[in-house]
C-alpha cells in the first residue's frame, strides 16, 4: 500500500513540476527558471536508476530542462546528471533517439528566450562537445577489434561489439558529430565499415535516420553514400511527417540542400548529375505532404526557406543543363508523380508548357532527340527519358491538359512514329514512343473511377468538363488509324497491343459515357418540363416556320453546342477491321462497351408513337418559340444519339458473324454475356437486335426466347448470374433516365421466369420440381430477388414516366409489368419448393411436401421481396385504364393474402396508405370501384389491428423491410410480439453469392447494401430532389383548393374502415352461429373468396358509378377516364392525368366515409321501394346503402374450399349412395326440408347435407352413363399451394374437343404402374398406350380442374389440376409420370347453388326465404285491373298478377296452369318493371367511363334491368324468343328492350342466338379487330416469317457444305460473302420474329381486354338478362357486381329450392316466380335426398304456407274445351276455366270424324309391357303400332291434312319413346315422320302441338298381380304432376293410348278413364281395327291394388 502511495506522490510531483517547466519556458522570469531547474534535478535525483529520463515524455521535459546544467560551472550536480544521462543512452535507444531529437530546438528556444547569442553557441558547444567525449569512449573499443579484424580481413563478431550499438545508432541519429577528421569520426567509421565486411549490410529497422540524408549527399565518401542510398531504398512506406523530424530536417536542409545552393556559383554538369540523383532518390522516398510543406519553400508554413524550393531548383537546372535531361526529368517525375496537380503552384513562375518549351524547344528538343538516339538499343536508358510524361500529363487538368497531350501526341504518335525521323532500325524505339503516346492519350481520354462505374457523377458534372472531354477524343479521333491498326495486330509487342487497347476501350468508354449522359441529360430536362406542366416537347414536330425560327435562335451551328463525343473514324475501322474469329479481341471490345452504360440510351423515336410522329403542331403562344428550341435541341440530339448507338450496333453486327464454335466460345466468358444482356436492353432497336444476334448466331436460334433458353441450357448458373447483374445494372439507374431499357427488361424477365417455371419444359419441372445444383438454387434466388427489386423501381418510376411518354406506350408496357408481377407471384411456390427441395424424384415423399401449412425459412424470405413491391404499386391504384387498375387491385390483394397466411407484418405506412386508397380521402383520390374498394379493405383487415390502426397521417419512411413474423396469439388478449426472422451476421446462400459476383463495372463494388438496395444514397437523395419538384406546383393548386373548402366545412370525425371490418370479423368468431341466425342485421362481412384456389379470368371490376359529390369534378367540368385503347391525343393535361387518376383541377374533396361504407356510390331506390323495405325488414341499423353494399360483397365473394376439402376426398370407387367421407355417411345427420326455419344455420345444417348427398349422384349417373372417354396426363411439375397439391400436366391438343373438359370440371385421375401397363399382345405400349378407365386396383384421386391453356407447343395444351390425394397417392404425383384421367361432372351447378347457401344470410329476402313467406296478396281495384287489361293486353288474371308483382317486394307466386298465359304475364311484368317510372334501379357504370355531373344536380336515372330465368335452357330460350319479338310498355305501346342470352351459343335456340352475350361480343370483338388490324397496318403472317426464316437456314446449311468441299480460294470467299449475306437475313427474319411475337402478344392482350370492356358494355347496356337458374351465377355478374332488383322465375316450381337462390344475389328484393307445382317437380337424383324433400321447390314450400297467396292465372288457351275438362276437375278444383271461343279456337278438320279422331279419346290396348335389361326402362310394342296406326289412319283418312310439325307424341318411358321412333320410322321412313315431335312427358314441359298421341306404356299381364293378389303398380304414370303436363300438351286432339286393365289400378287414372267412359269417348284398339267400347265393356272390377 505504502509504495502505491509513493508512486501516487512521485506522479502527482512529476505533474507539477511538468507544468512548472512549461510555465518557465514561457514567461520571462529568471526566478520562475531557476526554480523550474532546481525541482527538475530535484525530481531526477529522486528516480530510481531503472527509469530513464528521455524515453519517458514527461520525465524528458524536465530532463531537458535540467541540460541548462551545461551551461554553469561543474558542478556535483552535473557530474551526477553526465553520468547518469550517459547511462542511460549507453542503454536505452529510444532515449537515444529522443536526446538527439530534443537537442535540435534547443539553441531556436534559448534565443527565443532572450539568451545572448554567443553564450547559446557555447552552450551547444559544450553540450556536442560532451557527446563527442562520451561517444568515442563507448565506441574506441570497438573500433580497435574491428580494426584488427579489417587487417586480417576477418569478419567482426557481432556479439564482441554489442556493448557500442547505442552510441553507434546516436552517431546516425546525430552525423553533424562525425564530420571532419575527429576521433569520433575515426571510431564511428571504423565501426560502421567493420560491422558491414564480408559483405554484411548494417540494417535499421525500416526507419529513416539524418544519417541516410547527410551520408547520401558526400561526394567523398561513397562507401557511406551508397549505405544510404540502399538504405533510403529499404523503407518499406514513404516518409511521413512523423517520420521527417527536425533531426531529419535539419541533415536535410543543411547537409543537402544548403550545401547544394552554396554551390551555385561553382555548379558543374557533374554538380547537378550528383546532386539529383542523390535527391531523386529522397524525393522518392518523402510523402506528398513532406514535400509540400519541407522541401518547397516555407510557402506552406513548413520548414524550408524559398531558397531550398526543390522544384523550383530543378526547373533552373533543367533550363541550364539540358545534357543533364537523364537525370532531370526522372527526377521530375518523382516530382509530378507525388505531387501530382500540386506540383503546379509551388512552380511558379513556371507552368505546364514551360516543361514542353524546355524539353521540346529548339535547344531542349536537339539534345532530347540526341538523347534518345544515344540509348536507342538500351531499354532502361530510354525509359528514363520518357517516363517522366505519364506522371507530367496525370499532373495536368483541364485546357492545359489537352493542349499539352496534344503537344506530346504530335512528338510520340505523329513524328516519332516516322522512320524518316529515327530512321528504320529504331523500332524499339518507336516502340516505346508509341507505347508513351498512348498512354498520354489513355490519361487525356480516361474519366476517373467514379465516373466510368456508374452514369451519376458524369450526369452531374459540369459543362466544361463534358466540353474538355469531347475535344480531347478530337485528339484521339486524329490518331484512329493507329490506334485500331495497332490494337488488332496480334504480332505487336503484347506491351504495345495492350496500350493501343487501352485508348480504343478509353474511346469507346467515353463515346458510350457521353451517348448515355447526353440522354439522360435530355431525358431529364423532358421529365422536368412534363412535371412542370407544361408542353409535352417530345410530342412536338416543328412546322417549317417554327423550324426556321429555332435555327436563327440556336446560331450558325444550327445545332448548338453538343457536348456528346463521338468519332466516326475510329468506329467505322474498328467495325471494317476487326478481327475475324478472333475471340480475345470481342470479348475486349465487349467488356469496354459494358464499361458504360450506353444501354440506357434512348432516342425521342422511343418516346413517340407512329401516329404522333407523322404530324406537326403549332402555337401561337409566347412558349412556341421556346419550345421550339428544346424541340430543335433534343431533335438534334436525338439524332446523333441514335449515330453513336448504330455505330455500336454496327461493331456487335460484325463479330456475330464469327464462326458459331467461335462464337460459344465467347459466351463462356460471363462478363461478355452479361453485357451483351444489358444491350439486349437497350430501347434503341440496333443495340438490341445485334448485341443478341451474336448469341443467336452462336446457337443458331431464331428469337430471343429461344436465344436465352440455348444460354441456359449452355450454362445454367451462368446465365442466371449474368441476368441477375443485367436486372441490377439495368432496372435501377435508370433513376437519371426515361424508360429506355425497361419495357425490354420486362419482356426478357418474363421469357427468363418461363425458362425456369414453365410448367413443361421448365428448369424446375425438368429437374423435378427441384433445382439441384446449389449455384443455379443461388443464382435462382437471386434471379427472383432482383426482379421484385426492379420491379420496386419501375412501379416507382412509372408515375414520373408516364408524364412524357404517349399513353399508347405506357398502357402496353404497364400491362406487361403487371403480367411479370402476376407471372412471378404464381410461380412463388413452385420456387419456395424448388429451392428447398434437392430432388423429388424419391419414392418417399414428405407429408410436408404433400400438405404443407406454414411456409419454409426460405419460403419467408422469397415473401419479405414482395414488400418493398408492395408500398411502391400502391399509386398504380389510382390508374385509370380499367384493365390495369383491375390487374392491380387483384394483385394487391394477392400480395396481401400471402403476406398474412405466412403471418409476416406489412409495414404500417403501407397499410395506411392503402386504407386511404380503399376510403378515397384526402389526396388518396383515385378510380377504384367500391367493389375494388371492398377487397382492398378484405386484404388490409387480415392484418393485426393495432399495428395496423396506430398510424399517423404522416408516416416517416421505414428503415428497413426485414421479415418479421408474427407471433401465434394464444389467447385473445395475448400481446402480440414481433419476430424478426433470424439471420446470419455472416453472410450465407444469396448474400454470399451476391457479395462474390463479379461486377460488370471495374472497381463497381458489389458489397450487401449495393444487391440489396437498387439506389445509392446519391440516387436516393436525387430522386428526392426530382420528385420534390414533380409535385410541387401540383401539389400547391390541390392543397389550395383543399384548405378553402376544409376552412367552410365543419370536420367530421372519420371513423376507421378497418375498425369496423375487424369488429365484425371478431362478432363472426365468437357469435357465429347467432350473426348468422340474424342474417340481415347486422350481419358480419363473409370472408372473402381466396384466390388462389381457382383462378377466374380476368375480370372488369364492378361498375357502380360514383356519387357526384365524391368522385365528379365541380361545375363545368368534364374528366373522362379514357380507356386502354383510346388516343391520348386532345387531353387538356399531361398524360398523368388521364393514366393517373382524373385531372387534378378543381377537384372536389372526397367526404369521409363510415366503416360500413365500402365505396362512396349511393343505392338509388324508389321512395316506395325504401318505405317497402322498411316495412319487410323493419328499421334498418345502418342505412340502405351500407347494408346494401355490404351484403353484395358478401353474397358474391364465397370460399369454396370447404365444399372442395370434401368433394376431392371422396372415394370415387365407392358404391354408396353417402358420401364416402365420415361427415356425410351417417346418414341419421339428414333432416327433412321443414316448411321453415329458424335461422340461416338451421337452413345450412339441412341443405348443405343434401346438397352432397345430390353431389354424390352425379358421380354416380357419370359412372353408370360413362359418356366421357378416358385420356392421358403427362405430369410436367407439381407444387404445394396451401393444403391442396397442384399437378401441372400436358395433354395432346387434338382430344381436347373430343374430351370435352373445362375449368368447372372434376376428374379422377388415376396411376397404374409401368409394369401393368400392358395391351393387346402383351406388350408395353409407352407413350402410344390407350386411356384406361378408372379401376379399383389402381390407385386414385378426385381433381378438380383449375385451368386450361395451350401451350408453346401447338401439339399440347396445359392443364392444372388440383387435389387432395392420399399419401399412397401424393407420391406418384411427380414430374413425368402419366396418368389417366376421366371426366367425372361438371361443378358448375353445384359451386352456384352452395355458394348461395353460403350466402343467404346476406340475401335481402333472407328472411322470406327462411320463413317461406311470399308477399301478402294484393286486391287491385277494377279499374286498375280494367287499366292493366288494356296497357298490356292481359286478362283480368293475369293483370292481377302483373299488379301484385310490381306493388309488392319480397315473393309474388304466379300459377300458371298449362296454356293459362304464363309467358303473356311474365311479359307484362317486365313491360312493367322496364318502363314504371316509378321506381329507379341502381346504376351500374361502364367501366372506363365518367359522366359530367352539374353541381348540386340531382342524380340521373340509370336505366332499369331485370333477370329473368328458368330452370331449362328450352324454357329460357322461348321466353328469349317471345321478348324478340316486342313487348308493351306501361303506355301499351310496343317496344323492344335490350335483352342479353347468358349460356353456351351451341346449345341455344338457333332463333334466339344472336342475342347470346357470346354472339354478340364476338361480333364487336371482330369488328375492334378489324379496325385495330387496318390502323396497325395489318397483321403479319409469323407462319410465313418462319417459313422464310427455314429456307435460309436451309440455304445456308448448303452453303457450308460447299464450302467443306470447295478448294479454290476464290470461290470459297464467294460462298463465305454469300454465308455472311444468309446469315444477314437470318438475322434480320429473327428479329423480325422477335418483334412480331411480342406485338402479337401485345395485340392478343389488348383484344382480350377490348373482350372483357365488350362484355362489360353489352352487359351494362342491357335491360333484361336471361340465363338458367345456374348461368345466374356467372363470374360476369358477379365480377361487375351488377344489381338486379327484380328477378322473374319462370317453372317455378321445376327447380330445387338452391337453384332458385341462384339470382337473388343480386339485391333482388322482389321475386316473381311463375311456375305449376302441379306439373313436373324438379329433377333430384338422389332418392335418398328426394326422401328429405329436398325435390320440393321453394314455390311449393311457400305455397304449403301461404295457399291464399298464389295468385292463380285461371283462364286457359291452349286446350279444346274437352281437353281441358279433366285436368280442371282433377288438378285445379275445377278452377281452370276455358276462354271465350276456345271449342271454335281450337276446332279441327279431323274433328269431323269424332268416333276416332274427336277433341279427346282413350284407345285401349291388350298388351304387355317389357323392360330392357341394359335401361330397365319400360316399352310396349303393341301401343307404338297402335299410335303408327292412329297416325296413318289420320293421314289417310284426310290426305290434304297438312300435319308437319303438329303432331306430338310422348310417353314417360325413354326406352318406348325409342320404340316409338324405331316403329315410326319402320312403318313411314324417315321421311314420313320428320313432322312428328317425340319426346318424353318430361322432355315435352313446357311445349306444345295440336295434336298429342300419348302412349302410357304401363301393361300387365295375366298373373302379373303380386303373392298378396295386388297389382303391380303404374310407375311413372302415378305422379299426378307428370300426368297432369302429359294431358295438358294438346291444343285440339288429345288421344291417349294404353291398357286399361292395367291402369285402373291408380286411383287418378281410374277416375280419368271413368270420365272417358262416361263421356263415350273410349276405343279399343284391336289388330288395326278401331271401335267404340261401351261403359260396361270398360271398367273392370275393381281389385284391390298398390296406390301409386
Amino acid at each position: 500500500m505504502a509504495s502505491a502511495t509513493d508512486k501516487s506522490a512521485m506522479d502527482e510531483e512529476l505533474q507539477r513540476v511538468v507544468a512548472l517547466v512549461h510555465d518557465s519556458q514561457h514567461r520571462d522570469d529568471p526566478a520562475l527558471q531557476e526554480t523550474a531547474l532546481q525541482d527538475s534535478l530535484a525530481y531526477l535525483m529522486k528516480l530510481p536508476k531503472t527509469s530513464h529520463f528521455f524515453c519517458n515524455e514527461k520525465r524528458q521535459v524536465l530532463a531537458v530542462n535540467a541540460l541548462q546544467m551545461f551551461a554553469f560551472p561543474p558542478t556535483p550536480e552535473l557530474d551526477w546528471l553526465k553520468t547518469t544521462m550517459g547511462r542511460h543512452l549507453n542503454e536505452c535507444f529510444l532515449c537515444v533517439k529522443a536526446y538527439q531529437k530534443a537537442k535540435v530546438p534547443l539553441k531556436s528556444r534559448f534565443l527565443e528566450l532572450g539568451f545572448d547569442k554567443e553564450n547559446v553557441d557555447e552552450f551547444m558547444h559544450l553540450l556536442n562537445a560532451w557527446d563527442s567525449e562520451r561517444l568515442t569512449v563507448a565506441l574506441e573499443p570497438s573500433a580497435a577489434k574491428c580494426r584488427e579484424a579489417i587487417s586480417a580481413r576477418k569478419a567482426v563478431d557481432g556479439k564482441s561489439i554489442q556493448d557500442c550499438f547505442n552510441a553507434l545508432y546516436e552517431c546516425l541519429y546525430a552525423p553533424n558529430l562525425i564530420t571532419g577528421s575527429s576521433p569520433l569520426s575515426a571510431a564511428f567509421r571504423s565501426v560502421f565499415l567493420g560491422v558491414q565486411a564480408g559483405g554484411r549490410f548494417l540494417r535499421l529497422s525500416k526507419e529513416i535516420v539524418p544519417a541516410m540524408i547527410s551520408f547520401l549527399f558526400l561526394r567523398g565518401d561513397p562507401e557511406l553514400a551508397r549505405w544510404a542510398d540502399k538504405s533510403m531504398g529499404l523503407l518499406d512506406k514513404r516518409v511521413t511527417e512523423a517520420d521527417f523530424d527536425q533531426s531529419v530536417r535539419r541533415a536535410y536542409h543543411e547537409d543537402a540542400v544548403g550545401r547544394y545552393l552554396a554551390s551555385a556559383s561553382t555548379r558543374t554538369a557533374a554538380d547537378v548529375t550528383f546532386f539529383w540523383k542523390a535527391m531523386h532518390r529522397v524525393i522518392s522516398s518523402l510523402q506528398k505532404s513532406v514535400l509540400l510543406n519541407h522541401c518547397c519553400g516555407n510557402s506552406s508554413g513548413g520548414s524550408g526557406s524559398q531558397e531550398d524550393n526543390i522544384i523550383k531548383m530543378a526547373w533552373m537546372d533543367l533550363q541550364s543543363f539540358p545534357t543533364c535531361f537523364p537525370v532531370l526529368l526522372p527526377v521530375f517525375g518523382a516530382l509530378f508523380g507525388c505531387l501530382g496537380a500540386d506540383a503546379w503552384p509551388v512552380s511558379t513562375p513556371f507552368v505546364p508548357t514551360s516543361m514542353l518549351d524546355i524539353v521540346f524547344g529548339s535547344a531542349g528538343n536537339v539534345a532530347f532527340e540526341n538523347l534518345l538516339r544515344a540509348v536507342a538499343t538500351q531499354k532502361q536508358k530510354m525509359m528514363e527519358l520518357l517516363n517522366w510524361i505519364h506522371p507530367y500529363v496525370d499532373s495536368l487538368s483541364g485546357s492545359s491538359k489537352l493542349k499539352c497531350s496534344e503537344i506530346l501526341t504530335s512528338r510520340l504518335l505523329g513524328k516519332y512514329q516516322d522512320v524518316v525521323h529515327f530512321g528504320t532500325t529504331n523500332t524499339e524505339l518507336r516502340a516505346l514512343c508509341l507505347v508513351t503516346g498512348l498512354h498520354v492519350l489513355d490519361d487525356l481520354l480516361a474519366f476517373s473511377e467514379g465516373d466510368r462505374s456508374g452514369l451519376l457523377v458524369s450526369a452531374n458534372s459540369n459543362s466544361v468538363d463534358k466540353l474538355m472531354r469531347r475535344e480531347a477524343r478530337k485528339v484521339a479521333e486524329a490518331y484512329a488509324s493507329l490506334i485500331v491498326n495497332t490494337a488488332i495486330d496480334n504480332t505487336k509487342d503484347s506491351e504495345v497491343r495492350d496500350a493501343a487497347r487501352n485508348v480504343l476501350a478509353s474511346c469507346i468508354v467515353l463515346d458510350s459515357v457521353s451517348t448515355a449522359d447526353e440522354s439522360a441529360v435530355m431525358m431529364d430536362e423532358i421529365l422536368t418540363t412534363a412535371v412542370m406542366k407544361q408542353r409535352d416537347i417530345t410530342q412536338t414536330v416543328l412546322t417549317a416556320a417554327e423550324d426556321e425560327a429555332a435555327m436563327a435562335e440556336l446560331g450558325v451551328s444550327g445545332y448548338g453546342t453538343s457536348l456528346l463525343c463521338y468519332g466516326e473514324a475510329l468506329w467505322e475501322l474498328l467495325r471494317q477491321k476487326i478481327p475475324h474469329n478472333d475471340i480475345e479481341f470481342a470479348k475486349f471490345v465487349i467488356s469496354s462497351i459494358g464499361k458504360s452504360r450506353i444501354y440506357l440510351a434512348e432516342t425521342l423515336d422511343s418516346m413517340r408513337t407512329s401516329s404522333e410522329a407523322a404530324g406537326g403542331t403549332s402555337s401561337n403562344n409566347p412558349s412556341t418559340k421556346l419550345i421550339s428550341l428544346k424541340v430543335k435541341k433534343f431533335s438534334a440530339l436525338s439524332t446523333r444519339i441514335d449515330v453513336v448507338l448504330i455505330s455500336v450496333a454496327n461493331v456487335l453486327q460484325q463479330i456475330s458473324d464469327f464462326e458459331a464454335d467461335k462464337l460459344r466460345n465467347l459466351l463462356v466468358d460471363e462478363t461478355t454475356v452479361e453485357v451483351l444482356l444489358c444491350l439486349a436492353l437497350s430501347a434503341h432497336t440496333d443495340l438490341s437486335r445485334y448485341s443478341l444476334e451474336i448469341a443467336k448466331q452462336a446457337y443458331d436460334a431464331s428469337g430471343r426466347a429461344e436465344c436465352l433458353r440455348e444460354l441456359f441450357a449452355s450454362n445454367p448458373a451462368q446465365l442466371l448470374k449474368a441476368y441477375v447483374a443485367a436486372i441490377k445494372h439495368t432496372g435501377a439507374v435508370s433513376v437519371l433516365f426515361g424508360l429506355g431499357p425497361i419495357p425490354r427488361l420486362v419482356r426478357t424477365t418474363m421469357d427468363v421466369a418461363s425458362i425456369l417455371f414453365d410448367p413443361r419444359d421448365g428448369y424446375v419441372a425438368t429437374h423435378n420440381s427441384a433445382i439441384p445444383d446449389a449455384e443455379v438454387r443461388t443464382a435462382a434466388h437471386a434471379f427472383w430477388t432482383l426482379a421484385w427489386r426492379a420491379l420496386s423501381f419501375i412501379f416507382k418510376r412509372t408515375l414520373t414516366w408516364a408524364r412524357a411518354y404517349p399513353r399508347e406506350i405506357m398502357v402496353d408496357y404497364m400491362r406487361d409489368v403487371l403480367d411479370l408481377c402476376s407471372n412471378l407471384f404464381d410461380n412463388m411456390q413452385l420456387l419456395e419448393q424448388a429451392l428447398t427441395t434437392k430432388s423429388m424424384g424419391s419414392t418417399v415423399v414428405e407429408p410436408q411436401l404433400i400438405s404443407p401449412t406454414k411456409p419454409t425459412t426460405t419460403g419467408l424470405e422469397i415473401l419479405s421481396t414482395l414488400i418493398e413491391p408492395l408500398r411502391e404499386i400502391c399509386p398504380w391504384l389510382r390508374l385509370s385504364d380499367t384493365a390495369l387498375v383491375t390487374v392491380c387491385v387483384r394483385l394487391v390483394c394477392d400480395l396481401l393474402n400471402r403476406l398474412a397466411k405466412a403471418k409476416i407484418d406489412v409495414p404500417k405506412d403501407v397499410i395506411k396508405k392503402l386504407e386511404k386508397l380503399a376510403q378515397q380521402t384526402g389526396h388518396h383520390y383515385n378510380n377504384l370501384t367500391e367493389a375494388q374498394c371492398y377487397d382492398l379493405v378484405i386484404a388490409i383487415s387480415m392484418f393485426d389491428e393495432q399495428k395496423a390502426e396506430d398510424i399517423k397521417d404522416e408516416s416517416p419512411e421505414p428503415k428497413n423491410n426485414k421479415v418479421i413474423v408474427q407471433k401465434e396469439r394464444e389467447s385473445p388478449f395475448d400481446d402480440v410480439h414481433a419476430k424478426p426472422v433470424k439471420t446470419s451476421s455472416k453472410a450465407k446462400g444469396l448474400d454470399a453469392w451476391l457479395e462474390k459476383a463479379r461486377p460488370t463495372v471495374p472497381n463497381e463494388s458489389v458489397d450487401q447494401k449495393e444487391v440489396y438496395d437498387l439506389e445509392s444514397d446519391e440516387e436516393v437523395s436525387l430522386i428526392k430532389e426530382f420528385e420534390k419538384a414533380e409535385k410541387a406546383k401540383a401539389r400547391q393548386r390541390i392543397d389550395a383548393m383543399y384548405n378553402k373548402i376544409k376552412a367552410e366545412e365543419k370536420p367530421v370525425p372519420k371513423p376507421s374502415l378497418l375498425s369496423a371490418r375487424r369488429q365484425e370479423i371478431s362478432e363472426q368468431r365468437q357469435k357465429a352461429a347467432i350473426a348468422a341466425a340474424k342474417a340481415g342485421k347486422g350481419e358480419v362481412i363473409h370472408p372473402p373468396r381466396p384466390a388462389g384456389f381457382r383462378v377466374a379470368p380476368m375480370r372488369a371490376p364492378s361498375s357502380q358509378s360514383r356519387s357526384a359529390t365524391v368522385s365528379r369534378p365541380a361545375s363545368g367540368t368534364t374528366t373522362t377516364a379514357v380507356s386502354s385503347e383510346e388516343s391520348s391525343s386532345g387531353e387538356s393535361d399531361s398524360d398523368i392525368d388521364s393514366l393517373f387518376s382524373l385531372s387534378k383541377h378543381n377537384r372536389p374533396v372526397p367526404q369521409p366515409i363510415t366503416g360500413a361504407q365500402l365505396a362512396p356510390q349511393p343505392l338509388r331506390v324508389s321512395s316506395s321501394l325504401a318505405a317497402a323495405r322498411r316495412r319487410q325488414f323493419g328499421p334498418p341499423t345502418m342505412s340502405e346503402k351500407e347494408r346494401a353494399e355490404r351484403n353484395m360483397r358478401a353474397r358474391l365473394r364465397v370460399n369454396l374450399d370447404q365444399l372442395y376439402h370434401r368433394i376431392l376426398r371422396w372415394d370415387y370407387h365407392s358404391d354408396k349412395e353417402l358420401p364416402s367421407d365420415e361427415v356425410g355417411s351417417d346418414l341419421r345427420k339428414y333432416k327433412a326440408v321443414p316448411n321453415k326455419f329458424a335461422s340461416a344455420v338451421d337452413y345450412k345444417a339441412v341443405f348443405e347435407p343434401l346438397l352432397m348427398l345430390e353431389c354424390v349422384q352425379n358421380i354416380v349417373k357419370a359412372k353408370e352413363e360413362r359418356t366421357d372417354k378416358p385420356f392421358r396426363l403427362s405430369i410436367t411439375n407439381r407444387v404445394s399451394c396451401d393444403e391442396y397439391i397442384e399437378i401441372y400436366a400436358s395433354i395432346e391438343t387434338k382430344i381436347l374437343p373430343n374430351i370435352k373438359i373445362g375449368e368447372m370440371d372434376v376428374v379422377v385421375v388415376s396411376y397404374v404402374p409401368d409394369d401393368q401397363e400392358v395391351v393387346a399382345g402383351g406388350t408395353l405400349a409407352g407413350k402410344d398406350r390407350p386411356a384406361r378407365l378408372p379401376d379399383k386396383q389402381y390407385l386414385n384421386c378426385m381433381a378438380k380442374i383449375k385451368e386450361i391453356k395451350r401451350s408453346n407447343q401447338a401439339e399440347l395444351s396445359d392443364i392444372v389440376l388440383r387435389c387432395l390425394p392420399k399419401p399412397d397417392m401424393a407420391k406418384h404425383l411427380l414430374p413425368r409420370t402419366e396418368l389417366n384421367a376421366l371426366r367425372v361432372m361438371s361443378m358448375t351447378t353445384i359451386e352456384r347453388e352452395y355458394s348461395s347457401l353460403q350466402g343467404l344470410p346476406y340475401y335481402d329476402l333472407c328472411d322470406q326465404i327462411l320463413h317461406a313467406k311470399p308477399a301478402t296478396a294484393i286486391r287491385a281495384d277494377a279499374a286498375k285491373i280494367r287499366k292493366t287489361q288494356s296497357t298490356y293486353n292481359v286478362n283480368a288474371p293475369q293483370a292481377g298478377a302483373i299488379m301484385a308483382a310490381m306493388e309488392s317486394t319480397g315473393f309474388t307466386l304466379i300459377q300458371g296452369p298449362p296454356g293459362t298465359g304464363k309467358t303473356k304475364t311474365i311479359l307484362g311484368i317486365i313491360g312493367a318493371t322496364l318502363t314504371t317510372t316509378k321506381s329507379r334501379g341502381i346504376p351500374i357504370q361502364i367501366p372506363g367511363q365518367r359522366h359530367p355531373a352539374q353541381h348540386h344536380a340531382p342524380a340521373p336515372v340509370e336505366p332499369k334491368r331485370i333477370l329473368v330465368c328458368a330452370p331449362s335452357n328450352a324454357a329460357v330460350d322461348e321466353l328469349v324468343l317471345r321478348l324478340k319479338g316486342g313487348i308493351r310498355n306501361s303506355s301499351g305501346e310496343m317496344f323492344h328492350p335490350k335483352v342479353v342470352r347468358l349460356g353456351r351459343s351451341d346449345i341455344i335456340n338457333p332463333a334466339v342466338r344472336d342475342l347470346t352475350l357470346e354472339e354478340l361480343v364476338d361480333a364487336q370483338v371482330a369488328k375492334f379487330e378489324q379496325d385495330n388490324s387496318s390502323k396497325n397496318g395489318g397483321a403479319v403472317d409469323r407462319g410465313n416469317l418462319r417459313e422464310q426464316l427455314n429456307k435460309v437456314l436451309a440455304e445456308r446449311a448448303e452453303v457450308d457444305r460447299q464450302i467443306g468441299i470447295t478448294e479454290d480460294t476464290s470461290a470459297r470467299e464467294k460462298l463465305r460473302a454469300q454465308r455472311d449475306m444468309l446469315n444477314a437475313k437470318k438475322a434480320a427474319l429473327g428479329q423480325r420474329l422477335d418483334e412480331e411475337r411480342d406485338r402479337h402478344a401485345v395485340v392478343v392482350r389488348t383484344n382480350e381486354i377490348e373482350r372483357r370492356n365488350i362484355q362489360t358494355r353489352i352487359l351494362t347496356s342491357a335491360e333484361v338478362m336471361c340465363a338458367t337458374l345456374s348461368g345466374a351465377g356467372h363470374d360476369l355478374l358477379a365480377g361487375l357486381s351488377m344489381t338486379f332488383e327484380t328477378v322473374i322465375i319462370d317453372e317455378a316450381a321445376q327447380c330445387v329450392e338452391l337453384s332458385a337462390l341462384i339470382p337473388l344475389k343480386y339485391g333482388c328484393v322482389r321475386c316473381a316466380m311463375v311456375g305449376d307445382p302441379n306439373q313436373l317437380p324438379p329433377t333430384v337424383l338422389s332418392q335418398t335426398a328426394s326422401k328429405f324433400q329436398y325435390e320440393q321447390s321453394l314455390f311449393v314450400r311457400m305455397q304449403k304456407n301461404f295457399p291464399s297467396s298464389v295468385h292463380l292465372l285461371s283462364i286457359q288457351y291452349r286446350m279444346h274445351p274437352q281437353i281441358s275438362q279433366f285436368p280442371s276437375a282433377q288438378f285445379y278444383d275445377s278452377l281452370l276455366i276455358d276462354g271465350d271461343g276456345m271449342d271454335s279456337r281450337t276446332e279441327a278438320e279431323w274433328h269431323s270424324a269424332a268416333d276416332i279422331f274427336g277433341p279427346y279419346r282413350f284407345f285401349s290396348v291388350h298388351s304387355r309391357e317389357q323392360q330392357s335389361k341394359t335401361t330397365h326402362s319400360y316399352y310396349n310394342k303393341a301401343e307404338a303400332l297402335c299410335a303408327v296406326a292412329l297416325y296413318r289412319k289420320l293421314g289417310d283418312s284426310f290426305p290434304q291434312l297438312e300435319l308437319e310439325g303438329r303432331v306430338g307424341v310422348v310417353t314417360p318411358y325413354k326406352q318406348q319413346l325409342h320404340e316409338l321412333r324405331n316403329t315410326f320410322r319402320s312403318a313411314l321412313g324417315n321421311t314420313g315422320m320428320q313432322g312428328i315431335d317425340f319426346n318424353t312427358i318430361d322432355g315435352f314441359q313446357g311445349q306444345e302441338k295440336d295434336i298429342i298421341i300419348l302412349s302410357c306404356v304401363r301393361a300387365q299381364g295375366a298373373g302379373s298381380a303380386g303373392n298378396n293378389g295386388a297389382v303391380k303398380s303404374v310407375g311413372f304414370l302415378a305422379d299426378i304432376r307428370r300426368m297432369n303436363v302429359a294431358l295438358t300438351r294438346a291444343k285440339s286432339s288429345l288421344w291417349i293410348i294404353g291398357n286399361i286393365q292395367s291402369l285402373v289400378v291408380n286411383d287418378v287414372w281410374r277416375r280419368l278413364i271413368e270420365d272417358a267412359q262416361k263421356r263415350g269417348l273410349v276405343s279399343q284398339y284391336d289388330g288395326g281395327q278401331f271401335r267404340a267400347l261401351d261403359a260396361a265393356a270398360v271398367i273392370p272390377q275393381k281389385r284391390r291394388h298398390n296406390h301409386a
